[in-house]
This record gives structure tokens, C-alpha cells and sequence, in this order.
């Protein structure tokens, strides 16, 4: 993975990719293991949210040729405890794709899946035209792979789950365990569903987009 790069005018697509679930079950600590490769042993709470830009690059098919495209993600950590839900929701809207996040340990997280898909789907407002993209992941491998006995979710029913609500299953993972080229492969592989799905694309920021301020200032250093 490599961070955001400065030259956006070389960049082909960019997503607005953010991560939603209850709390507890790990979601910062991906986040933090996607974004710095550092896994956090303690549970540590997101107030409102946190945001990091990444870039990859995949391979896909114009007019039957294989061409690479440069893409951004933005990923955002959203807060799962009740208080910050209404702040939360605010970050929902134009999302691009959505990591909807349970722990294989907490059937209550796996429960309030369907709230949050509701949510979801009621808040980013753009569902039935097929604009952005669910990908269902459950957390705490690690711990299910130390004790079989903690497992509260079995992973065909979460399969079922994305059956049944036509969203993407990405498997079961550990932040603490999972390796650089793991995580790497699988957003590349976001990145190019997303890019497939969507086409081009560039999300509002404060009114305008990264290409769109990039536009700008090179029209006010020529000015100067």
C-alpha cells in the first residue's frame, strides 16, 4: 500500500470507503492495522471518526484490452457506540463502499448487522441506483483459532446473511495476524470492484473534489 500521493490529476478513480459496525468488535484496530500496520492489543474507542487516503493499483479491461488504473481510497473509521450515532450517520452519505464489520465472538454484533445495513442503505442514498458496495467481514479470527469454543457465529451464517441481502463476503480475519500483502490484495481487490461497478469517479469534499482544488490552484499560481 502506498499513501496518498500528491498528484492527483495521475489519479484515475477515487472511492469513499468507510467502516461501520457496533463497537468493541475490532473496527479500529483494522483500521489501524490498514492504515499504519500496527495492531492495537487494547480496545481503543473512535469518537465521530478517522480518515486515512490510500492508493492502488489494479488491472482491468477497456474495449478488451488489459489497461492499470491508479485508485484512491479514502477509508473512515466511524464510531459504533449509540451516543456518536447520529454524528456517525453524517459520514454515510456518498460512500462508494462500505466495510460492514461483526465479531465471530459477539452474536449480538453479528444481530445488529441488519440495523446497520438499514442504516446504511437509508442513509447513503443512492442503494437502487447501485452506486456503492457492501463488503461483510467478521473480526477476532485469532481469538476463535486459540479457543473453537468462544465462536458465537459460524461463518455460514454469515455467508446466508450476504445471500440473502446480495452483498460481498470477505471472510473472517484477525487485525492482529493478518499480514501487509494480505490486506494489500484484498483492497486492490475492492479497489477493482469498486472501479468496475462505479467507473470514474470523485467524491465532494467541502463542496469540491481533489481534482477539482488541484484544477484551481494551478489556475491561481499562473494568475500570480
Amino acid at each position: 500500500m502506498e499513501d496518498y500521493l500528491n498528484d492527483i490529476n495521475e489519479i484515475d478513480a477515487e472511492y469513499k470507503l468507510i467502516l461501520v459496525g457496533d463497537s468493541t468488535i475490532g473496527k479500529t484496530s483494522f483500521f489501524k492495522r490498514i492504515t499504519s500496520g500496527t495492531f492495537y492489543e487494547k480496545n481503543v474507542s473512535t469518537i465521530g471518526f478517522d480518515r486515512k487516503a490510500l492508493e492502488f493499483e489494479i488491472t482491468t479491461k477497456e474495449e478488451e484490452k488489459e489497461v492499470k488504473k491508479r485508485i484512491s481510497i479514502n477509508l473512515t473509521d466511524t464510531a459504533g457506540q449509540e451516543r456518536y450515532f447520529a454524528i456517525t450517520q453524517t459520514y454515510f452519505k456518498g460512500s462508494n463502499g462500505v466495510f460492514l464489520l461483526y465479531s465471530i465472538i459477539d452474536q449480538k454484533s453479528f444481530k445488529n448487522l441488519n440495523k446497520w445495513l438499514s442504516t446504511v442503505r437509508n442513509r447513503i442514498g443512492n442503494y437502487e441506483n447501485n452506486k456503492y458496495l457492501v463488503f461483510l467481514m467478521g473480526t477476532k479470527l485469532d481469538l476463535v483459532e486459540k479457543d473453537e469454543n468462544l465462536r458465537q457465529v459460524s461463518e455460514q451464517e454469515a455467508i446466508d446473511f450476504c445471500e440473502k441481502n446480495d452483498i460481498n463476503w470477505y471472510g473472517e480475519v484477525s487485525s492482529k495476524n493478518i499480514s501487509k500483502e494480505k490486506l494489500e490484495e484484498m483492497l486492490t481487490k475492492i479497489s477493482k470492484q469498486l472501479y468496475e461497478k462505479i467507473g470514474y469517479n470523485k467524491f465532494e469534499r467541502n463542496t469540491l473534489s481533489t481534482l477539482d482544488k488541484k484544477k484551481a490552484n494551478n489556475k491561481r499560481k499562473k494568475c500570480c
